[in-house]
């Protein structure tokens, strides 16, 4: 088992703890990983929404939206200057809507995308896993 070395830096009365290679590597090894289980909560999260919508009738129309993600996504790994590995995932974030004469024709049809937003969200590796 290899040791690290911690530097501490004290800034603003906050202790920060800089890892050096040796702790980098398991890092940058388990983001790849990481990344797509992060992804995979996404798609259940997405999964739960479709099942939570809040159905509305509106103009003799009944409609209903969710959250969903787009299956396409970025996973990138770097350190800091300081030598903290941190981890970024970007995908889109996709508000849908579904439609139809009933709430049962509504639940049948294919979703229509009404808003996208690119999210990023940034993790960091720190005792041995990656925080969020």
């Amino acid at each position: 088992m290899s040791k690290a070395i911690l530097c501490g830096l004290f800034v603003s009365g906050a202790l920060f703890l800089a890892t050096t290679a040796t702790q980098a590597q398991p890092a940058k090894d388990s983001f790849p990983q990481f990344c797509e289980e992060w992804m995979q909560k996404l798609a259940e999260r997405e999964k739960r929404n479709r099942s939570l919508i809040d159905w509305r009738e509106e103009q003799g129309e009944v409609r209903g939206t969710y959250v969903g993600y787009s299956n396409q996504h970025q996973c990138i790994y770097k350190e800091t200057p300081d030598s903290t590995p941190l981890g970024k995932i970007t995908y889109l974030e996709v508000r849908y809507e579904k439609r139809g004469s009933t709430r049962e024709e509504a639940e049948r049809n294919p979703p229509r995308a009404l808003e996208t937003t690119e999210v990023t969200e940034i993790f960091r590796y720190a005792k041995g896993k990656w925080q969020y």
